[in-house]
């Protein structure tokens, strides 16, 4: 057979028949472009993806009903794979959000689609295997171009290069890093086991085009894992392989590294066509070098692995010393505006960890100042006490306007963790340059660390990302308390989980202090969160049983470049499902639909032939029946995404029955969407104000509350839409239900509160005080249940003025809800203040302050029922409060009620005003007498004109010199309407 015939014969039009073939091309255009759509991120692309696989699907499914050996499912894997997705399909039926539920099974039923397609083709058709990975590598290297042009200008890809990072088409750089070094690994793999030079050139040219771009994400997670993934590799591969792929890892990965560095430092500067060549050269040095080692005849089996070890060695030892004079070759650091059009902040920042607590130290440092027109500064020094939170406070600061050696004196609090050293230039025309930064111990004079300010061979970018992983930075800690939060939710829903969207439904109500992230940040917590222990067993063991069948076949064969092919998938693999335990990447669909291909291309064993054990003709029928059912529901979700969109577009223009025309089109093809109903309810509400529309806006609201019970968001819509149609007290019941799944919220206490009180004007207005008095029975549960929260929150809540006005207000009502005339005041009311809210956890009633003179030492000590305010020094302290809104020309009686044992000439109540800037002084209270007993005092006064809302401050006097004490039960502030 000649060799034209042979290369005929591998061909794949001789090896698929013309329907297989179109269907092969579309599986891997299928496969190819879901990186560009922000990888498959938002449902918008990931519809369209479901009805496209769900569509090839079926096709290629009736192609099949004709074969006599066709098995769809043939092995314990294929099983377990539809063991996931059973468990994604009954959680719609018990989970928490039966619409992100039905979401995520969609999205299982699309991988495992791809999985049993890609797994097919490979294994009836070896040559497709080949191309499918090629699919994939052109893919990434599609992705990898479009982030480095973005970062350089060339492209407009949004959110493709944010923050000096590199997040391509994914929008996010830590997934990105992941897939490009799970690419590189492919690809690293393939080029070991190529038989052509024009292979190995396309491979290591990918190979270090794919490792350049994974250095500018600067993924911490990744630069730590990958040199153990890498090393793993190394290990399990045979022993004839190992030389080689070392030596292909440095001729792709060195250039990579070196000209990356390179080209970091350039973004800002260089021009893209200089950057476009950095790239160019990188992959074209490892291209030279593949060439040369072909050249040169290099034969890896024939080299000992002694001489191996030793090539090891000293290539690390190298490596070392390399590394080591680039880490300690450092310069001044030069922070210029000399050439800048307006002032720009050039800042450089670095950290020092180990330094004591309530310690003196000196910060020194030689600058050297250009200040050609006499700026307030040229540089500017300033140091920061760090917490184990990660909040800085500032110890102290120095502008640096000459050239002069900078001695800067700093001591560090009970509270410091670290220090934080920031050198500053703003001003045009001024240039500073910092050298020889040390910071030493005043007392001994001992240098206790050198500031290593500027680095010659490597961009600042790096070097923040490297001192960031043992910085102290929040976000593992942050990961942490979403791990902590979700096994809450774990001890709730053990068995089955709580259903696909489980995380981002209930974390607000389980989470231990407030912070968003509608991701878990670990893919198997979160599996295990939406089908539970049962469910992620069978996800183990479809993971277990595809990890024992590549241990067994790799055993079986001794055909080492088989076992390179396999392994370098299984490393890949293996690099996605080992990042995505400390991030979300398989939340995008793109890096899931490569985890699978990549998966079902490793060796399965079949354990189940012939027509007895499945009967493949029946469930190939039922496999048919099943997906075109999908397509369609993916379809009728796709369709009612387009109407919601048309009937913005018809809100917007002001066409109300085109508007409701859509969202109802939108609600009847996504009738398990909370969205839709409160969209249609809202326009209702525009348009019509009769009875019976009336009755469907309450009708939409309950059927949204109830598709979505744990959504704060839907609760509050629904909340505001009764109030609006006069259902009050079922829009108070939704305030009710949206504090207790968002809890940690503190804005939602503030939009209850207000509403509160809305409705009780409103009973007030009516003389309803039958229902009225209903309401008021349940104002104090928003408190008790605002201080619980703040209890058991991890970090401090801060109370806004307006939310402490209004649970003043509430407060004010509960007291006077018997007295129908006192109520009626309800709005006079400016202050009332009993000093008991503190959910800052500071000690100090909330929007209260304390400050003291130089001799001053006043302080407050909280009790069940009022404040105690004392001062043991020799000189005055105050105590504020905060952000009161006086009306301006109108009288006010301030009221406050006490005790005393001070001499009446060291107490004294002052009301100022700072809507101009500067204090001004509007009423006093001097001299307040004393009291054994709580008493009250009160005093009326006009507010002048021209104040503005919240910049009004009530201080009261603590002058010292005086061990008595002051308790506070209540402070009022009233308008008097005449």
């Amino acid at each position: 057979m000649t060799t034209k015939t042979k290369k005929k014969i591998e061909d794949l039009y001789s090896i698929l028949s013309p329907g297989q073939y179109l269907i092969f091309i579309s599986l891997c255009i299928l496969l190819f472009y879901p990186p560009f759509f922000r990888g498959l991120f938002f449902q918008k692309e990931l519809l369209i993806t479901h009805i496209l696989t769900f569509s090839l699907f079926t096709i290629w499914m009736i192609t099949k009903f004709k074969s006599s050996t066709f098995q769809l499912i043939d092995s314990i894997t294929d099983v377990l794979a539809l063991g996931v997705l059973f468990m994604y399909g009954i959680s719609i039926f018990y989970g928490v959000n039966t619409r992100l539920a039905i979401a995520e099974f969609l999205k299982y039923a699309n991988y495992i689609a791809i999985f049993f397609m890609v797994k097919k083709f490979s294994m009836e058709y070896p040559q497709t295997k080949i191309r499918i990975l090629n699919v994939l590598l052109l893919s990434g290297a599609v992705v990898a171009i479009i982030g480095v042009g973005s970062a350089i200008g060339t492209f407009s890809y949004k959110g493709a290069f944010v923050g000096g990072r590199i997040n391509s088409t994914f929008q996010y750089p830590n997934a990105l890093a992941a897939y490009l070094f799970a690419l590189f690994i492919l690809a690293l793999g393939l080029l070991q086991t190529s038989k052509s030079d024009k292979e190995k050139y396309f491979y290591g040219s990918l190979a270090n085009l794919y490792f350049f771009t994974y250095i500018p994400t600067f993924s911490r997670g990744m630069w730590l894992m990958s040199p153990i993934i890498y090393f793993i590799y190394l290990i399990v591969l045979p022993k004839g392989n190992k030389l080689k792929m070392l030596y292909y890892s440095i001729i792709t990965a060195l250039p990579a590294l070196l000209l990356s560095i390179l080209f970091i430092r350039g973004i800002a500067s260089s021009s893209s066509f200089v950057q476009w060549l950095i790239l160019i050269g990188s992959m074209g040095l490892t291209a030279v070098l593949i060439y040369g080692s072909g050249k040169l005849n290099l034969s890896f089996e024939k080299i000992s692995y002694k001489k191996m070890m030793t090539a090891g060695i000293v290539l690390i030892v190298a490596l070392a010393t390399i590394g080591t004079i680039v880490l300690n070759t450092i310069q001044p650091l030069v922070l210029s505006n000399m050439d800048s059009q307006v002032d720009t902040s050039k800042i450089l920042t670095r950290e020092i960890q180990n330094v004591l607590k309530n310690k003196e130290y000196r910060l020194e440092v030689n600058a050297i100042i250009k200040n050609l027109q006499s700026k307030d500064y040229a540089g500017k020094i300033d140091i920061y006490s760090i917490n184990d939170k990660g909040e800085a406070e500032a110890l102290t600061t120095q502008n640096v306007i000459k050239s002069e050696k900078v001695i800067l004196p700093f001591a560090t609090l009970d509270t410091t963790q670290s220090i934080r050293v920031r050198f500053l230039n703003r001003y045009t025309e001024t240039e500073a340059v910092f050298d020889e930064a040390a910071i030493y111990d005043a007392t001994t004079g001992e240098k206790v660390k050198d500031l290593k300010l500027s680095y010659k061979f490597i961009p600042e970018s790096i070097i923040g990302r490297i001192n960031s992983i043992t910085a102290g930075e929040n976000s593992m800690e942050a990961r942490f308390s979403f791990y902590k939060d979700a096994f809450k939710i774990l001890k709730d829903y053990p068995l089955f989980g709580a259903g696909g969207g489980a995380w981002a439904t209930l974390y607000f109500k389980y989470q231990s202090y407030m912070y968003w992230s509608t991701q878990a940040h670990n893919f198997f917590l979160q599996l295990l969160l939406e089908i539970g222990t049962i469910g992620m067993l069978i996800f183990l063991a479809f993971l277990g049983t595809i990890g024992y069948h590549l241990f067994k076949n790799i055993r079986k064969t001794e055909d080492s470049t088989l076992q390179t092919n396999f392994l370098s998938i299984a490393m890949g693999s293996l690099a996605i499902l080992v990042h995505s335990v400390m991030d979300f990447d398989l939340s995008l669909g793109a890096m899931s639909i490569l985890l699978w291909s990549l998966l079902a291309m490793l060796p399965q064993d079949k354990a189940f032939k012939g027509k007895k054990a499945f009967q493949p003709k029946l469930y190939s029928y039922v496999a048919v029946a099943l997906t075109v059912i999908f397509t369609l529901g993916s379809f009728s979700l796709n369709m009612a995404q387009g109407f919601a969109r048309d009937g913005v577009v018809a809100v917007n223009q002001s066409d109300g029955p085109a508007a409701i025309s859509y969202f109802e089109k939108a609600k009847k093809f996504d009738p398990f969407s909370a969205a839709y109903p409160l969209d249609l309810a809202t326009i209702y509400r525009m348009t019509e104000k009769n009875e019976t529309f009336f009755a469907k806006i309450q009708e939409l609201i309950e059927e949204a509350s109830h598709l979505e019970p744990y959504s704060a968001k839907i609760l509050e819509k629904s909340a505001e839409l009764s109030f609006n149609t006069g259902d009050y007290l079922k829009g108070l019941d939704y305030l009710d239900q949206m504090t207790s799944v968002q809890p940690m919220n503190v804005d939602n206490y503030l939009y209850k509160s207000e509403s509160y009180l809305k409705v009780i004007n409103r009973m007030i207005e009516d003389q309803n005080y039958q229902e009225l008095e209903s309401i008021v029975r349940r104002v104090p549960n928003i408190k008790n249940q605002l201080e619980i929260t703040a209890k058991n929150s991890l970090q401090p809540l801060k109370a806004s003025s307006q939310l402490v006005q209004s649970s003043q207000k509430l407060g004010y009502v509960v007291e006077h809800q018997k007295n129908p005339e006192k109520l009626g005041r309800v709005n006079d009311v400016e202050l009332y203040n009993r000093f008991q809210l503190d959910i800052d956890r500071n000690h100090i009633p909330d929007n209260s302050w304390v400050t003291n003179s130089e001799k001053g030492k006043a302080e407050i000590q909280q009790y069940k029922e009022y404040i105690s305010f004392i001062n043991g020094g020799a000189d005055y302290g105050m105590l504020w409060v905060d952000n009161v809104t006086i009306q301006s020309n109108e009288k006010h009686v301030l009221e406050i009620e006490y005790t005393s044992t001070l001499k009446d000439e060291n107490l004294d109540l002052y009301v100022y005003d700072y809507s101009s800037g500067k204090e001004q002084l509007i009423a006093r209270l001097d001299n307040l007498k004393q009291s054994s007993e709580f008493t009250t005092q009160k005093f009326e006064f006009i507010a002048p004109d021209g104040m503005a809302g919240e910049k009004q401050r009530i201080g009261i006097v603590h002058r010292g010199n005086d061990h008595g004490v002051v308790n506070i039960r209540l402070m009022s502030l009233m308008r008097v309407v005449e």
